[in-house]
């Protein structure tokens, strides 16, 4: 047995020693990350300052009864576009025709009394050359004459106001637009004790934007007006839903004095509204654009942030990382950002992988197939 005890512990140290003969097991680092980078772009960009604004019409028009009397037609349709003079409401005319022809007769027996009283006046100046009459019989007869006069021009005032009043019981549009709903219906008295309100009519094309410019952004805009000798650049309006209208206007309005209680100035943009797409009281934001020279651009994709502000990664010539802190300019609309201090067009920028480099880590970077557009805002 104890022989059998010896040989087994002989066996298992040979065993031990055969493997410890053996090739050694030595570590193998992985291979360095692999990162896309570029370069930021620097380029000619257009930028914009956004100001709240509100569209109005260029024209909103009360279409009121002028003339007391019951409404007898509607003559359009609600909503409709209408040209000038067309017809939009009548109202009972009876009244005023009659009021008409009454005024024409008086008219003509005013005149028929002016030619009694001139002819009586020049028979009674040869009366007065021969010594007939007396000179207060001229002159009673010239007081005639002229109170006849008077009387006629009293009975013509009187056929043009009847005429006039005749006139306003056709209400006709006094623009092209577009009319509002009927707010008074067939049958009404209207323009008793007043003028009625009949409808609206809304001359949309074209239309204004108003907006309310802060003083701190109201100064660099008129240093840019007297720099452009006072031609303001062309604006666009973004609508409620972020897109932007396709028409572009123009600054036309700009209140003379601030508001002493908001600190801002009222301006007003004008855009031409061809197909009625632009409503009244439609929120909108008035794009101021400038042009920036020379910008760097990178995408918005490569930035980070943490407790001490902004960065990116940057690749240095050993291909290790280095996270350098950027300012941030204007965010542009095709997903990329100006920066204003800390990168050049000639740094290596990690764009893709960056959740695999670690500043002060080696990586392997890949450039991009292409570099980042140039497009504008």
């Amino acid at each position: 047995m104890q022989h059998s005890v010896v040989i087994q512990s002989l066996c298992a140290v040979g065993l031990l020693a055969l493997v410890g003969c053996g090739k050694k097991n030595d570590f193998v680092a992985p291979p360095p990350p692999a990162v896309t980078i570029a370069n930021p772009v620097q380029m000619d960009v257009t930028t914009y300052k956004r100001f709240p604004a509100r569209v109005e019409a260029f024209e909103s028009i009360e279409i009121r009864a002028r003339v007391a009397g019951f409404l007898r037609s509607v003559e359009f349709e609600d909503g409709a576009m209408v040209k000038t003079g067309d017809l939009l409401f009548r109202i009972e005319p009876e009244q005023y025709q009659a009021t008409l022809q009454t005024a024409k007769a008086q008219l003509s027996q005013a005149e028929s009394a002016a030619k009694l009283a001139e002819t009586t006046y020049k028979r009674k100046e040869h009366a007065f050359k021969t010594e007939a009459v007396s000179e207060l019989d001229l002159l009673s007869a010239e007081a005639e004459l002229d109170s006849a006069r008077a009387a006629v021009r009293g009975a013509e005032a009187a056929v043009e106001q009847a005429e006039l009043n005749l006139s306003y019981t056709d209400v006709r549009a006094p623009r092209d637009g577009q009319v509002g709903r009927e707010l008074v219906n067939i049958g009404n008295l209207v323009g008793s004790g007043g003028s009625t309100l009949l409808t609206t009519l809304i001359v949309d094309n074209p239309v204004f934007a108003y907006a309310e410019l802060d003083e701190r952004s109201l100064l660099p805009f008129l240093k840019r007006v007297q720099l452009e000798k006072q031609n303001p650049p062309p604006v666009s309006l973004e609508l409620a839903n972020g897109e932007r209208y396709s028409l572009q206007g123009k600054l036309d309005y700009m209140d003379p004095t601030l508001d002493p209680d908001t600190g801002t100035v009222t301006i007003r943009a004008v855009f031409d509204n061809p197909e009625h797409f632009l409503k009244a009281g439609m929120f909108a934001r008035i794009l101021v654009p400038r042009e920036v020279k020379g910008a760097i651009v990178i995408p918005e994709s490569a930035i980070q942030k943490d407790m001490v502000g902004a960065f990116v990664l940057l690749i240095d010539s050993q291909n290790l990382v280095e996270a350098r802190y950027i300012k941030e300019g204007v965010r542009l609309e095709d997903g990329k950002r100006i920066v204003s201090e800390g990168l050049a067009a000639t740094d290596r920028m990690v764009v893709r992988g960056i959740q695999r480099a670690r500043p002060g880590s080696p990586v392997s970077p890949t450039p991009v197939a292409a570099a980042p557009t140039s497009e504008k805002e």
